[in-house]
């Protein structure tokens, strides 16, 4: 029996305009539903290079690619924390969604593209605002 050990990582990177450069760093491993990135690995890099943009993480395939309640809680404590906006790159199986926090108060904006390539690289963009 094949056992699911879900993964995380520090996204660093920048963001040009509505297109986010990132690459997942410093990877880790745990049991379904108990991933845990490494936070003080999170702060130094924030702290020494100001390139923290936000976090990755893999869900069972039951769960799907959507922030849980837990994750909303998360990714708005790391706005609050640097702040400044933050991605949440969640991957289940094939499929992977980004989710934008703005700030420690978002329920998350949803970006309408995500691709994941070779080497951790991630691209990410934003939807383009309609005009009213």
């Amino acid at each position: 029996m094949d056992v699911f050990l879900e993964e995380a990582a520090i996204l660093t990177g920048s963001r040009r305009g509505r297109v986010w450069l990132t690459r997942r760093c410093h990877p880790a491993q745990g049991a379904p539903m108990s991933v845990e990135a490494d936070w003080r690995w999170a702060l130094r890099r924030e702290e020494r290079y100001g390139d923290v943009i936000g976090f990755y993480h893999t869900h069972p395939f039951t769960a799907g690619a959507s922030p849980s309640e837990r994750d909303v809680r998360t990714m708005r404590a790391w706005c609050g924390a640097f702040g400044k906006p933050m991605l949440c790159v969640i991957a289940c199986g094939t499929q992977a969604q980004t989710t934008l926090f703005a700030n420690d108060e978002d329920e998350g904006q949803v970006l309408t593209i995500t691709e994941c390539f070779a080497g951790g690289l991630i691209v990410a963009v934003e939807e383009i605002a309609e005009e009213t």
